[in-house]
């Protein structure tokens, strides 16, 4: 069971402080609302791409993925990761810890880091693959197997906790 908590809606309303962004977004199931308050320096990918955003490059209608580390302190609430994009259209991405003896993200993912694999810490800084282990950790793929669990071969991974 993954530590991360995921919501999906589209951008309705979108607001800048001196510090902060706010995104208001409605839920597509229910038509229930969820805010996302976003520090200047909140991770922000867009979801097919994987490259990261700028917030001036944020849309009204735009469709985003948020996700929240589930034992996060309330009053710090704000989302680990946040995937954009103009359509709902996404490639895999999973979040969470990694077992670098298993090889799996949470029990959900077996990922197999080739050289290929491009791997960053949260500043985007180029990291070795051993730094993973028992950290949470995004990972960014094409295709995957349907196998259980999937396996994939990731074009990218990011190092949330460093």
């Amino acid at each position: 069971m993954s530590n991360f908590i995921h919501f999906k809606g589209i951008l309705t309303e979108l607001h800048e402080t001196s510090s902060h962004f706010t995104l208001t977004c409605q839920k597509q199931e229910d038509n229930s609302i969820f805010i996302l308050n976003l520090t200047k320096k909140m991770l922000l990918f867009h979801s097919t791409s994987y490259e990261p955003l700028l917030f001036r490059e944020l849309k009204l209608g735009l469709v985003v993925h948020a996700y929240f580390h589930e034992l996060q302190p309330a009053l710090m609430i704000s989302p680990t990761l946040v995937l954009v994009n103009e359509e709902d259209l996404f490639y895999g991405n999973k979040v969470g810890t990694y077992n670098a003896e298993t090889s799996l993200v949470e029990a959900d993912l077996r990922i197999n880091i080739s050289p290929n694999t491009t791997i960053l810490n949260e500043v985007g800084e180029s990291i070795a693959a051993e730094m993973l282990d028992g950290h949470d950790i995004a990972v960014f793929f094409k295709m995957s197997t349907r196998s259980i669990p999937p396996q994939t071969t990731p074009q990218k991974i990011i190092l949330l906790d460093d």
